[in-house]
């Protein structure tokens, strides 16, 4: 049997078919050891190999109904694939059984806002925030969903604390623009930070044109 660590080292070295060779020998030595198929399964679907990806992320929960991380590997499998709806039934499985960490949560609820689901995204994103408040990423979706769900004022704070954590996050700030205005309707304020975005990234195309249309809005306001 190799060991994990041998088998990490072979995948941080990008010896992907030797750490392959190292799995399956490794699964037909104990058929019933998970994560082999899941490692597996994980090399195969960064190698684009979806097909044999999927059937050892699979195999993986037959040899294992209770294990969240072989339901996670293929709900992050049909995440990729745009399959949303199966991965939401599988991110759920993965909560069920355990695995109730800011990743997972944060990705069930990415699933429903790709769904268009923002009400049933919400509480998912937002307990993602909660359990790992330091990755600006995942405050920046919470801050998101919340404009879908026009809960400015909620948006505004939370937009907030990303910009704290990264000032020059653009989306961040083209979001905040255009929540701000939502709650107070001046134009020279969302302007204020549609410039600020566009000065950090001058092809923002969002904040660009953000830009001209608020600024037409100021001027008939003035």
């Amino acid at each position: 049997m190799h060991s994990e660590e041998q088998i990490v080292e072979l995948i941080q070295d990008k010896k992907f078919d030797q750490a392959l060779s190292y799995l399956f020998e490794n699964i037909e030595a104990d058929p019933n050891e998970v994560t082999n198929y899941i490692n597996a399964g994980t090399i195969l679907s960064e190698a684009n190999d979806i097909e044999r990806a999927e059937k050892f992320f699979q195999k993986a929960i037959t040899v294992n109904e209770s294990h969240g991380g072989a339901y996670y590997s293929l709900a992050n499998l049909y995440y990729n694939q745009q399959r949303f709806e199966e991965a939401v039934k599988l991110y759920q499985h993965a909560l069920k059984r355990g695995l109730n960490d800011a990743d997972t949560n944060f990705m069930l609820g990415m699933s429903f806002n790709e769904l268009g689901a923002h009400t049933e995204a919400l509480p998912y994103v937002m307990r993602a925030s909660e359990l790992n408040n330091e990755d600006v990423e995942i405050g920046f979706q919470y801050g998101l969903t919340l404009c879908q769900l026009e809960m400015f004022e909620e948006a505004v704070k939370q937009l907030e604390i990303v910009l704290a954590k990264d000032p020059k996050h653009v989306d961040a700030l083209y979001n905040l623009g255009l929540a701000k205005y939502m709650k107070n309707e001046d134009p020279h304020e969302a302007l204020t930070y549609f410039r600020k975005a566009v000065d950090i990234q001058p092809d923002h195309l969002l904040s660009g044109h953000a830009i001209k249309m608020f600024e037409q809005l100021a001027e008939e306001e003035d």
